[in-house]
């Protein structure tokens, strides 16, 4: 019988599929409170490398192994020494230790591999055997979002026409939580009788204004403070909180690939291929781009996961965390 992993490499932008992967994880280890007592989630910006040691090193308590969700492990490794140490400790992990590094971000982009680049961590992982396990988590965009739905759907228990799939895809864009509500909302409406048609996408499900989110982020770029204030406002009279931030995140991850590309020398034909957009809408990100620098899109994505996490673990609501996140990117 195959031995269970020890290390996790969990990289890529679809949080989604990256935090169902997690729990299924999890779930494999245990249940109920036995396992929320062995379990530490530390966050590699902020943790020591001495609570990572310690947290990995404990024994389980009452159960085969302990659970450690490391998020952002590369905060740990930002010099060559760090990096060095960090590879060594990872190489002593012991089997009763299941030790997920969670990246919210491909350890290595298309262009990067392209050119026969591949990030440290990924390449240590492929050559690490069966104690560790490397999965990329890349976010579905265009075709592969519609095929996403339509397995989506069928592993739900229903169906949809490529139509109505389609018409789901353009609604919401490549947001595969978003997604995921939607169809077992529209699946629920049909009662699983019969596939789910464009038409009921279309009356079910809300369209989120994503030129209206472009405009603001647009006043954000120019600094124009208040504008992008009342924008949001009017955003939220008539649509859902959640839906709008999910569009915001999504703005700045394919501002932040558009800026790469273009501090790497490149146009509009390396944008599309790295967002999945085609023609105008990448073309519409180049001139937003510019309004920000590489450091601060990376920071802005940063403050918008920390967001998320406090959102989903009840900490702030989530029109106040859109107040908070406008009010301090037009102060800035």
């Amino acid at each position: 019988m195959a031995e269970s992993p020890v290390i996790y490499v969990l990289n890529g932008e679809d949080e989604f599929a990256l935090s169902e992967f997690v729990d299924q994880v999890q779930a494999k280890l245990g249940e109920g409170g036995m396992m929320e007592m062995n379990t530490s989630q530390l966050d590699g910006r902020s943790a020591t490398f001495d609570q990572l040691v310690n947290a990995a090193s404990a024994m389980p308590f009452l159960a085969k192994r302990r659970l450690v969700l490391l998020s952002n492990p590369l905060g740990m490794a930002k010099t060559a020494p760090a990096r060095q140490k960090f590879l060594d400790f990872l190489a002593k992990v012991p089997p009763s230790t299941a030790l997920l590094l969670i990246e919210p971000r491909l350890l290595t982009e298309d262009r990067e591999r392209r050119s026969g680049k591949v990030h440290w961590l990924e390449t240590w992982a492929q050559s690490a055997g069966e104690r560790v396990l490397l999965r990329t988590f890349a976010m579905p965009s265009g075709a592969a979002m519609v095929d996403w739905i339509l397995k989506r759907a069928v592993r739900l228990g229903g169906r949809f026409s490529r139509e109505a799939a389609e018409k789901l895809a353009d609604q919401l864009g490549d947001e595969p939580r978003l997604a995921d509500q939607e169809i077992q909302k529209l699946l629920v409406y049909v009662n699983a009788a019969r596939p789910v048609e464009a038409d009921d996408v279309e009356h079910l499900t809300p369209s989120v204004r994503q030129g209206d989110i472009f405009a603001m982020v647009d006043a954000l770029g120019s600094r124009q403070g208040r504008q992008a204030q009342e924008m949001l406002h009017r955003l939220l009279e008539d649509q859902e909180a959640m839906m709008i931030f999910i569009m915001v995140v999504r703005q700045f991850r394919l501002l932040l690939l558009a800026r790469e590309v273009l501090d790497g020398g490149k146009g509009e034909a390396e944008i599309s291929r790295a967002t999945g957009l085609q023609g105008f809408a990448a073309r519409k990100l180049i001139p937003q781009a510019r309004y920000f620098t590489l450091p601060a899109l990376e920071a802005i994505y940063h403050r918008l996961l920390e967001l998320d996490e406090a959102i989903k673990t009840g900490q702030i609501e989530v029109d106040v965390a859109l107040d908070v996140l406008v009010a301090g990117l037009a102060a800035s």
